[in-house]
């Protein structure tokens, strides 16, 4: 029950800048910009029944959010469930993110290649923008930034420093000029990293040992200022009316911790909440697009759910018998009875597949002949006459596919994987447990599969795709497999855009024929708010509508989102 539809895009507004300061040189790929891997699957806009005509500015909003750290900082959010958050205080060299294979000038007013070889690259740092303690930002805090991401403990940003891609040298070279240098090609620094590291204020850092003991709310340039905050209850934000681009348009944003979702969702239903920052449960579209009172708005997420295997286990080395289980899982059939058809199929395979850095055309076949053909193959055959498969030393197993309660669209997509491999002969069955206890079996290995969501951090930056491999898990399957360990030798040594992109295609093929995880599905990105109250929103690619792009004036939204201020056709 797929829905055709056509996403508006931006790319041609990139040379515009809210203060006249192009990039140096077009951002964009040639894979498609506009439409992910080529096939335009999801939308930005409306699913209500009525587009409303509600204000476009707001003195105080309170949203809901369902994840939260101790501060709002690079050293306390430790996942990528909670970056739009962040990203209110702090700015970034490019905007918006690395998931667009484009960047638009921010606290950087140019980022260009200055060797052949693309291993080093300069940005001139934008003059006049203030920090929310009305201190002028400086090359010297960006240049402190990104050496404390080289050299200091890491976070789930510092990888696009210490690792994918490792910069070694990070030096002023000018008054307002900063250039970085690594020993290895980076063609996409200023598709992937400037636009993925949020630059910190070197006076509030410089003195701290340990920066994830900073106490004190966050000093950043970004549109918010935090003022307050209480560790998993609120934060509470107030415009900077200073911001470099433009007096934001909510004066005051409160962000309330609710972790249930059927709790969050019924303050929001009753009033109690202005805006919900969780994705709308499919089963509630249907039943609330007649609201009066609030609008659902479909935006590109770039979200997912996989269902992972323990790679530490060695039965799982074998790359035939992953291919061969593949094969017996029926991602459409996830889609139609899991998420009611509002999301797209796994079978896509990973990464998402409306990223710009996906090889278009991709899918993993559903072939429950051949799977049953390739686990024979592999000496998973049913030796005790049970109707179940057995290991090749004939010992029966029964594989647990591990799920947190918390979930219940996880418990029940693991309640269909145990069908779906039953039918080609594997006998698994689900264990659903709290939520803390799903994370220490995940994390101590005490699994055979898992079923979790991944973020658009892990689905749609290419950088991060390469990282995983410095996983333990993952550099075990370079080791073990001399053919995947070439593609990703070859994708190191790219020192041009479309070589590194030709590259990272050829990856990824390789990675959906013999999986190292299971592409479950990608929710379309269903997002519920109160449009009295405001209704102003935007899309931005990776964010939903809950960004701080939403409350940016126009000309600070030029190149960063897409509108949803028109109803989507089903």
């Amino acid at each position: 029950m797929h829905r055709t539809m056509v996403r508006a895009a931006c790319a041609s507004a990139l040379a515009l800048c809210l203060v006249a300061s192009p990039l140096a040189h077009d951002a964009s790929l040639h894979a498609n910009p506009e439409a992910g891997n080529g096939s335009p699957h999801t939308a930005a806009g409306l699913l209500s029944a009525v587009n409303n005509d509600g204000p476009k500015s707001a003195d105080h909003l309170r949203i809901g959010i369902w994840n939260t750290a101790a501060n709002i900082t690079t050293y306390t959010i430790g996942n990528s469930w909670n970056d739009w958050v962040l990203y209110l205080a702090l700015d970034k060299l490019l905007e918006p993110s690395p998931y667009l294979s484009k960047g638009r000038s921010w606290l950087a007013t140019e980022v260009v290649q200055v060797s052949e070889d693309a291993r080093v690259w300069e940005a001139e740092i934008r003059q006049g923008v203030k920090w929310h303690d009305g201190t002028e930002l400086t090359a010297e805090d960006v240049v402190f930034t990104y050496n404390l991401y080289l050299n200091g403990p890491a976070n789930r940003w510092t990888h696009h420093v210490s690792d994918v891609p490792r910069i070694e040298l990070i030096e002023q070279v000018g008054p307002n000029r900063v250039r970085f240098t690594a020993p290895r090609p980076m063609p996409n620094f200023d598709l992937v990293t400037a636009p993925e590291m949020p630059i910190l204020q070197k006076k509030q850092w410089e003195g701290i040992e340990d920066p994830r003991t900073l106490e004190e709310p966050v000093i950043g340039t970004g549109p918010y200022k935090l003022v307050d905050f209480k560790a998993d209850e609120y934060y509470h934000f107030v415009a900077h009316e200073e911001f470099w681009g433009g007096a934001p348009l909510v004066k005051e944003l409160t962000l309330v911790m609710i972790k249930d979702p059927q709790t969050m969702f019924s303050a929001l239903k009753s009033g109690e909440i202005d805006g919900a920052a969780r994705a709308l449960p499919p089963e509630l579209v249907e039943e609330w697009k007649n609201d009066p009172a609030i609008e659902i708005a479909q935006a590109p997420s770039l979200w997912g759910t996989w269902m992972n295997m323990n790679l530490n286990d060695p039965i799982f080395n074998n790359r035939d018998l992953r291919y061969a289980l593949s094969l017996a899982i029926d991602a459409d059939e996830m889609v139609e009875r899991v998420m009611l058809g509002r999301a797209q199929s796994g079978k896509h395979g990973w990464p998402h597949l409306d990223s710009t850095w996906t090889k278009p055309g991709m899918e993993v076949p559903y072939d429950e002949a051949l799977a049953k053909t390739g686990l024979d193959a592999v000496g998973f055959v049913d030796k005790d006459g049970d109707g179940f498969r057995d290991l090749p030393d004939g010992t029966p197993f029964d594989w647990r596919i591990v799920v947190s309660t918390n979930q219940p669209l996880y418990v029940r997509a693991a309640e269909i994987m145990v069908e779906q491999l039953a039918t080609v002969g594997v006998k698994t069955h689900v264990e659903a447990v709290d939520a803390a206890t799903f994370n220490s079996l995940t994390t101590d290995g005490n699994y055979e599969f898992s079923i979790s969501e991944i973020t658009p951090h892990g689905l749609a930056d290419q950088d991060q795709y390469v990282q995983f491999y410095s996983g333990a898990q993952m550099k075990a399957l370079l080791e073990s497999e001399p053919e995947r360990k070439a593609l990703y030798d070859t994708w190191w040594e790219a020192d041009t855009r479309d070589a590194r992109l030709e590259a990272s295609f050829a990856l990824q093929e390789y990675e959906n024929k013999y999986p190292s995880r299971f592409m479950l599905w990608y929710p379309d990105g269903l997002f519920a708010y109160r449009w009295q109250s405001y209704d102003n929103y935007v899309s931005s690619f990776g964010y939903g509508i809950y960004n701080k792009y939403s409350f940016l004036p126009e000309a600070g939204r030029i190149g960063t989102s897409d509108s949803i201020d028109h109803l989507i056709e089903e």
